[in-house]
């Protein structure tokens, strides 16, 4: 057993021999690269850089309506160390273009679309980066501005709903808002346009009684609103069913003959608020049939319209929809 022992020393010694060379032959392949890197970044190259760029000074009383790029692609000409101090460094600040050059190509229109070359920034760019780099090309090679006038305008509040009701329950009259318009800012191009904000959803299950809620307005992208928040009363009540018989009124009879309606009245069926149900009149209601449409139908009937209603019912069906009619001499 011990001379076992003996015969592995030589081995380990082999190997620890061995691993000293594989250290030696690694640090000095280590030391080669490392070499041959820092030589490199000695040389000159080329590189892109991506820069975050900033616009001010933006034309008087114009306002920029399309997006204007965050970032400049920038290729670049320089020694290896100084575009790596800049890849491995903090971010930079921001490269400022000054727009107020601008002002010399505005005219009297509202809205002004045009594109302006990024080669004629050089200049102003490369005053901004290190100095011991070289600016050759800038992507995007073209930047687009749309500008319009920067106006106000009122226009209307109109709620959004999504209610639910509970049975025989419905909104029964105009729904109030408070203020109903409101002042907006913005760019003409989008004021043209605009003829209402919207709240955002108003959202109730089972309503059964009147709501006052107090809801924000849906924001525009581009448009500053001068009020935020709106009141609105919704008007719900209790319906209940009525019956009613009413006559039919023949319109746009020849001179000379009149129609005979079989039958001459209908039955009409509706839904009214319970605290509308005492001023519902049988006046309010007409029902009207058309003797110009007698030569389009076929045989001797005409549909039921009903042309006036009260404004607070709702459902409205009539029996029969179709009459009968004879024409007689007047």
């Amino acid at each position: 057993m011990k001379q076992s022992n003996f015969n592995i020393v030589p081995e380990i010694k082999e190997k620890l021999r061995f691993d000293k060379q594989m250290l030696l032959y690694a640090a000095f392949l280590l030391l080669s690269s490392l070499m041959w890197f820092f030589n490199k970044l000695g040389e000159e190259t080329n590189s892109t850089l991506l820069y975050p760029v900033t616009f001010v000074n933006m034309p008087v009383q114009k306002v920029v309506v399309n997006g204007l790029p965050d970032n400049f692609d920038l290729t670049v000409h320089g020694r290896g160390w100084d575009i790596l101090r800049y890849k491995m460094g903090k971010s930079p600040e921001p490269i400022v273009i000054n727009l107020s050059r601008l002002n010399h190509i505005l005219s009297k229109e509202s809205t002004i679309d045009f594109s302006l070359a990024t080669n004629a920034l050089t200049e102003e760019i490369k005053s901004q980066l290190p100095a011991n780099i070289n600016l050759t090309l800038i992507q995007p090679d073209t930047i687009r501005f749309v500008l319009s006038n920067y106006s106000e305008k009122r226009v209307a509040v109109k709620p959004v709903l999504n209610l639910t009701f509970e049975h025989q329950c419905l909104i029964d009259s105009k729904i109030d808002v408070s203020p109903a318009e409101i002042t907006v800012n913005g760019p003409d191009i989008i004021l043209d346009t605009l003829t209402a904000v919207h709240t955002k959803a108003i959202s109730t299950r089972k309503a059964n009684q009147t709501l006052h809620k107090t809801v924000e307005i849906s924001p525009i992208e581009g448009i500053a609103l001068r009020t935020h928040k709106v009141d609105v009363t919704i008007p719900i009540s209790k319906y209940t069913e009525e019956r009613l018989t009413i006559p039919i009124t023949a319109i746009n009879e020849p001179d000379s003959l009149r129609l005979k309606l079989m039958p001459s009245t209908v039955n009409i069926k509706f839904w009214v608020s319970m605290k509308n149900y005492a001023h519902i009149n049988k006046a309010d209601f007409k029902a009207i049939v058309d003797a110009k449409e007698a030569d389009t139908q076929i045989g001797m009937q005409l549909p039921v319209t009903i042309s006036a209603t009260p404004m607070n019912v709702r459902n409205i069906t009539i029996e029969p929809e179709i009459v009968n009619f004879v024409l007689e001499t007047k």
